[in-house]
């Protein structure tokens, strides 16, 4: 039941994935000028950039270990995340950002 995909399978699911990704891309340049979404959709989807990266971002820097979520001041990847924040918040300079990020990241890991 758990046996590696190989040869033809594996060229299945590629080809698969591929064709998903071309279709569901593709279909939005095509119909993008004769479809009209409600505004109130148009704004909602304006966050889900920002939503994506967070449900990729959070788990990270919160889940340590078996899971558990550290929430501690002593936890260098949330030290790093809030200065990240704090900086953008203050500058608007993504470049800022992640130079201040990594530099508390770095010094908290050395130094706690």
């Amino acid at each position: 039941m758990n046996d590696p995909v190989t040869g033809v399978a594996m060229a299945v699911v590629i080809v698969g994935l591929a064709l998903s990704t071309f279709v569901t891309r593709t279909s939005f340049l095509l119909a993008g000028s004769r479809l009209r979404l409600n505004p109130r959709i148009e704004a909602a989807l304006r966050y889900a950039p920002v939503c994506t990266l967070m449900a990729i971002i959070v788990p990270d820097v919160l889940l340590h270990g078996q899971g558990s979520v550290d929430l501690s001041p002593l936890n260098p990847r949330l030290i790093g995340a809030v200065a990240s924040a704090l900086w953008l918040c203050w500058s608007r300079s993504i470049l800022g950002c992640l130079a201040t990020g990594m530099t508390a990241y770095s010094l908290a890991r050395v130094l706690l």
